[in-house]
């Protein structure tokens, strides 16, 4: 990755620990929340910041940006729709910081990836 690159590459909201014992389910497209560079999910007409599970990361490369699991396998690119597995919980509770400034974040405590 270039110097240049760095500058343009989104933040990711990561938990410190792996959330448990959620069951929600959101949909949405993978978009960066543009006031804060932040990684978040568009539901409808709002935008959700999502907290990544351990180990997940944020790369740009090829002119696209996508959103990695802990072992740098691509989970989607910007402008894909996502289905995660989780819950709405506050930042401290999935042991993460807001980027955003939002009470609640979706901490994925489940599956994630691409709708089939």
């Amino acid at each position: 990755m270039s110097a240049d690159d760095s500058i343009h590459t989104p933040y990711l909201t990561v938990q410190e620990r792996p959330a448990r014992n959620m069951a929600a389910r959101l949909e949405g497209v993978l978009t960066v929340d543009e006031p804060t560079n932040c990684v978040v999910v568009r539901k409808s007409d709002h935008l959700v910041e999502v907290a990544w599970p351990p180990g997940c990361s944020v790369v740009s490369r090829d002119g696209s940006v996508a959103v990695l699991d802990a072992d740098g396998r691509t989970i989607a690119e910007l402008g894909d729709t996502v289905v995660l597995g989780g819950g709405y919980i506050p930042p401290s509770a999935a042991h993460t910081t807001s980027r955003t400034g939002r009470a609640r974040v979706f901490a994925v405590a489940g599956s994630f990836g691409l709708p089939t």
